[in-house]
C-alpha cells in the first residue's frame, strides 16, 4: 500500500537522493563514520518526504465486532480512498490526496454508521463509538478544526431557522405567517455575516473558501466578492479560490427586462451552439441536470407544451449541469427531449450556469424575440398560459 501512494514526483527525488548517495559513498570510501551519517541522514530525508505528503489514520472505534469492514470515500463523488477492517477496537487507514484538505466519508456497510470530517496529508487520530460516528472525536487536522468552529457558530442560526418553519407549518393566521416569513428573510442575511465575521479572523481558512465556492450563486457577486477579497493571496490561488475567482469573473446581474447574456456550449453530437443561434424566437432558457428529479418530473410536461408551441415560434435550449456525458445524453433519450441540449460537463459549476448565477434546479428565462428576458421560472400551466398569450 506504501509504494501505491508515492507519486512520480517522490520517486524521482528519491533515485536523485540514491544518487548522490552513491556518488558520496565513493567519495567518503574512506570514512567509514562520515559515509554512515550521509548514508542515514539522506535516507531518513527521503522518507521524511515520502511520509509527509501521505495520510495515516489510527482510530479506535468501540461497539463494534472484529473484522466489521470500514471505507473511507471522497464525500462528492463517492469514491472509495481507502478500506479496512476493526482489529480489537483499533483501525488503521492510510493514502494521498491531492488536496492540500479534502471532504471525506467514513462508514460502515450499508452506512449504519457514517461522519463526514476534512483530512489532510497528515497523521490524525479518531475516536468513535458504533452509532455515534458523528459525535466522534477528529485530531490532526486543521481544515477538521475549523470545520467545527464554523458549525458550531451557524449551529443556533439553523435551529432558529427550522424552528420558524415548524411554526409557520403550524400557523394559520396570515398576519403571523407574514411575520415569520419576514424572519426567514433575515436568516440568510445573519449566516452571511457570520461567514463574513468568521473570515475576517481566519482569512487563510480552506473550510471558509470551500463554502464561498458553494453559496456564491446564492449570495451574487457582490457578497462572494466581498469575502473573497479578505483571502491571504494563497488562500485565492487554491482550488476553491480559483473557483470563485471564475464565478466573480463570469457572473452577470441578470433582470427581467434586460438583454440576455449569450454563450455557446456543445450539443449532443459535439457541435458548439450559441444562445444567440436561434433567431426570431421565444426561448425558453432551461437549466437543468440529469440527476436531478424536479427536473425530470417537469420533463414530460415541457416536452408537451414544446409540441403544441414550436411550430408557433417558440423554441428552448436546455443547458445541463452535468458532468457525467453517458447519463446526460440517457436522461434525453429517456425524456423524448426535442429541443437543443448543450453542456460543458462541469456540473453545477456550468460556465453559463455561472453567468446567470443559477443555485437551484430547474430554472429558467422566457426570452422574447428580440433577445429581452421576460419572464422567469415559468411552468407548466403558467408557461403554457404566457405562451398562449404571446402565440395566439
Amino acid at each position: 500500500m506504501f509504494f501505491k501512494t508515492i507519486s512520480w514526483q517522490q520517486l524521482a527525488f528519491l533515485n536523485l537522493t540514491l544518487q548522490h548517495f552513491r556518488q558520496l559513498t565513493i567519495f567518503k570510501e574512506k570514512n567509514h563514520k562520515m559515509k554512515k551519517i550521509i548514508s542515514l541522514t539522506l535516507l531518513l530525508l527521503a522518507s521524511s518526504i515520502v511520509f509527509a505528503q501521505n495520510f495515516k489514520i489510527d482510530g479506535t472505534v468501540d461497539g463494534l465486532e472484529n473484522g466489521t469492514w470500514l471505507y473511507l470515500k471522497l464525500s462528492s463523488p463517492q469514491e472509495t480512498i481507502d478500506s479496512t477492517q476493526v482489529t480489537n477496537g483499533k483501525f488503521t487507514l492510510n493514502g494521498h490526496l491531492p488536496l492540500a484538505a479534502t471532504q471525506v466519508i467514513l462508514h460502515t456497510q450499508k452506512y449504519t454508521n457514517y461522519v463526514f470530517f476534512w483530512l489532510e496529508n497528515k497523521n490524525i487520530t479518531m475516536s468513535l463509538k458504533d452509532k455515534e460516528f458523528k459525535n466522534g472525536v477528529i485530531k490532526g487536522s486543521i481544515a477538521q478544526t475549523e470545520n467545527e468552529e464554523i458549525q458550531k457558530l451557524i449551529k443556533p442560526i439553523g435551529l432558529k431557522e427550522d424552528s420558524l418553519r415548524v411554526a409557520l407549518s403550524k400557523t394559520t393566521d396570515t398576519t403571523v405567517k407574514a411575520e415569520i416569513r419576514q424572519q426567514l428573510n433575515n436568516i440568510k442575511p445573519e449566516e452571511y455575516a457570520a461567514y463574513l465575521s468568521y473570515t475576517k479572523n481566519h482569512p487563510s481558512s480552506l473550510i471558509i473558501a470551500n463554502i464561498v465556492d458553494v453559496y456564491s450563486t446564492t449570495w451574487g457577486k457582490e457578497k462572494t466578492n466581498e469575502i473573497y477579497q479578505l483571502f491571504t493571496p494563497t488562500l485565492q490561488q487554491t482550488t476553491y479560490g480559483k473557483s470563485i475567482n471564475r464565478f466573480l469573473s463570469l457572473s452577470r446581474e441578470i433582470k427581467i427586462g434586460g438583454k440576455y447574456v449569450d454563450f455557446e456550449q456543445t450539443n449532443t453530437t459535439g457541435k458548439k451552439v450559441k444562445l444567440s443561434d436561434i433567431k426570431g424566437k421565444y426561448i425558453l432558457l432551461e437549466f437543468w441536470g440529469s440527476w436531478c428529479g424536479p427536473c425530470r418530473e417537469e420533463n414530460p410536461v415541457l416536452v408537451q407544451t414544446y409540441n403544441a408551441y414550436k411550430a408557433k415560434g417558440f423554441e428552448i435550449l436546455g443547458v445541463a449541469a452535468d458532468e457525467n456525458k453517458a447519463q446526460w445524453l440517457t436522461a434525453i433519450k429517456d425524456d423524448g427531449l426535442l429541443w437543443e441540449n448543450v453542456t460543458d460537463l462541469k456540473g453545477s459549476k456550468n460556465e453559463a450556469g455561472l453567468i446567470y448565477n443559477i443555485n437551484s434546479f430547474p430554472t429558467n428565462y422566457l426570452i422574447d424575440q428580440n433577445g429581452i428576458i421576460i419572464a422567469k421560472d415559468l411552468r407548466g400551466k403558467k408557461l403554457a398560459d404566457k405562451l398562449a398569450e404571446l402565440l395566439p
